[in-house]
C-alpha cells in the first residue's frame, strides 16, 4: 500500500516539477509531425478508439449498462473537450494527465476508503486538488500563469479519469482462477482419498 502512495507522489512531483520547462517541451512537441498529429486531431480520434476498445472490453466481462454509459459519456466528454481546446493544443494535455492523477489517486486511496463510490469520489477530489495545487504554483513560477480554466480542464480531466476507471472495472473478469495460499488444505470428497 505504501508503493501506491509513493508512485501518486512521484507523478504529482513531476507535474509540479516541470511547470517551469513544461510549455517550452510541448512547443517543441507540437512542432513534430507526431506531436501536431497527437495534440490536433489525435487526442480526439484517440478518445473515440479507446472508447469503441473499452466497450469491447465491457462486452468481454459483461458488465452492466451502467458501465457502458459512464464510458460513452467520458468518451463523449474527451471529444467535446478536446475540440473546446482546438486553438490550444498544450491545453489538452491537462485531460489524459488528470486523468491518470485521478487513477493513482484512487489506487492509493481504495484500500483506507470505505465503499466503492466515496473511493472513486475521493480519488476524483484528490486528482482536483492537485490540479489546483498546479495552476496555484504557477502564480509564484516565472512566465506561468494562474487560469480557472485550467482549474476546470485539470478537474474535468480527474472527473473523467474516474469514470472510466469505474467502467473498466464493472463486471465480472472471466475465467479468474481461484488462488489458495500454499498451506490451504483443500477438502476432497472422501471416497477420492
Amino acid at each position: 500500500m505504501k508503493g501506491r502512495w509513493v508512485a501518486l507522489g512521484c507523478y504529482v512531483g513531476a507535474i509540479y516539477a516541470t511547470l517551469p520547462f513544461g510549455p517550452w517541451v510541448g512547443l517543441r512537441l507540437v512542432r513534430t509531425a507526431f506531436g501536431g498529429w497527437l495534440l490536433g486531431p489525435g487526442l480526439p480520434l484517440l478518445a473515440l478508439a479507446g472508447g469503441a476498445a473499452g466497450m469491447i472490453f465491457l462486452g468481454r466481462r459483461r458488465a452492466p449498462r451502467w458501465a457502458y454509459a459512464a464510458l460513452a459519456l467520458s468518451a463523449a466528454g474527451y471529444v467535446v473537450a478536446f475540440s473546446w481546446l482546438r486553438a490550444q493544443h498544450l491545453e489538452r494535455t491537462h485531460l489524459p494527465e488528470y486523468g491518470i492523477a485521478a487513477w493513482l489517486s484512487w489506487r492509493a486511496i481504495e484500500p483506507v476508503v470505505p465503499g466503492v463510490v466515496a473511493s472513486y469520489a475521493t480519488a476524483a477530489a484528490m486528482a482536483a486538488t492537485i490540479g489546483y495545487g498546479d495552476e496555484l504554483l504557477q502564480r509564484i513560477v516565472p512566465g506561468r500563469y494562474y487560469d480557472l480554466r485550467d482549474v476546470a480542464m485539470n478537474a474535468l480531466g480527474a472527473v473523467l479519469g474516474v469514470l472510466v476507471l469505474a467502467a473498466v472495472r464493472a463486471g465480472k473478469a472471466r475465467h479468474k482462477a481461484a488462488a489458495f495460499p500454499a498451506s490451504a488444505e483443500i477438502a476432497t470428497h472422501p471416497l477420492s482419498r
